[in-house]
């Protein structure tokens, strides 16, 4: 990880679970951000977490926006508030990281990412494992001639029942399956096979009963005949994981989305005789990872557009697998 001269000052609005457990230590320890404070509704958990980081807490978001030396404000409030606050972030002058998905409608992640580009903002999506040595390795190895044009990509990603799913069943707040776990293999699948990826076809789940979708799947294809199929959902056995066929060689690999910092990844490659070789992978905190890649941006306008412009393809495919065919 490259460091910056001066890190980045940041805010993190919202303090569920999963901020609280992944988003503020990796803040903490990533050498180009500071944790400068925190906002959130329940104002226990933010004075608990503001004594556990010895940084700031703020009543009200506006009172954050008002603080100067705060660069970035880093939403993690549920999906289906993301755009109202994001759309506060960025007119109150502060760059915009985001917890995946951006929001819950194309429309609004089009305006969120034109705001952005108005002001001269950046807008970043967080899906941290594109950031982690293992992803990385796997990028290399398919992109090498000697792996041959890849065929097909598999990755499934589901989740067996939650003590506590929060938002997830709640369709006014942005809940579901396909903004909550989908991003995942829909992001692999364009980062490896590209942007030019058509839908043919697609089918979320809604049990009679529940609110939300509950699981679903989707079959990619490029115009040379490759292809993704995608799986994904709750209430079943937990499933992480990608393989990706090529011309001469084949990988495998789980926990590819989600992983603990100290997990140590195993990637298996074959030849085209199905002769195979294992790479390890060190052990990395991906949150980290990806912050520190955030805040680089900020003084490259290059990786601002960049970001912004993944971004808003994600939310371009999310939007077609919602739609079906």
């Amino acid at each position: 990880m490259t460091e910056i001269s001066n890190p980045v000052g940041v805010g993190v609005w919202g303090l569920g679970r999963h901020a609280c457990r992944k988003i503020l230590p990796a803040l903490a320890m990533c050498p180009n951000t500071t944790l400068l404070g925190v906002t959130t509704r329940d104002d226990q958990v933010a004075l608990r977490e503001a004594e556990r980081y010895h940084c700031r807490y703020w009543a009200t978001p506006q009172d954050m926006f008002g603080e100067e030396d705060v660069d970035v404000v880093y939403v993690a409030t549920p999906t289906g508030l993301h755009y109202a606050h994001g759309m506060e972030v960025l007119k109150a002058g502060k760059h915009l990281w985001s917890e995946k998905a951006l929001t819950d409608s194309l429309s609004q992640a089009k305006e969120l990412v034109r705001e952005s580009y108005e002001r001269d903002l950046g807008l970043c999506e967080g899906l941290m494992y594109l950031y982690h040595p293992q992803f990385s390795f796997i990028v290399d190895t398919v992109t090498q001639p000697s792996f041959g044009r890849i065929l097909s990509i598999n990755c499934q990603f589901g989740l067996p029942p939650l003590g506590e799913p929060g938002f997830r069943f709640d369709r006014e707040l942005g809940g579901g399956a396909l903004l909550d776990v989908a991003p995942y293999p829909v992001s692999a699948a364009h980062r490896l096979l590209g942007t030019d990826l058509e839908l043919v076809d697609s089918v979320l789940f809604e049990p009679s009963g529940c609110d939300v979708d509950t699981h679903g799947f989707a079959l990619l294809s490029r115009e040379d005949g490759a292809c993704a199929f995608l799986e994904w959902g709750y209430n079943r056995a937990y499933k992480n994981e990608i393989s990706v066929w090529g011309e001469n060689g084949s990988l495998y690999s789980d926990f590819i989305f989600s992983k603990s910092p100290d997990h140590q990844s195993r990637v298996s490659v074959r030849d085209q005789r199905g002769q195979v070789r294992y790479e390890d992978i060190d052990p990395a905190n991906s949150f980290c990872r990806m912050f520190c890649a955030f805040s680089k941006t900020l003084s490259d306008k290059k990786g601002r557009d960049h970001l912004r412009e993944e971004a808003e393809l994600q939310a371009e495919y999310l939007e077609r697998l919602r739609r079906g065919r």
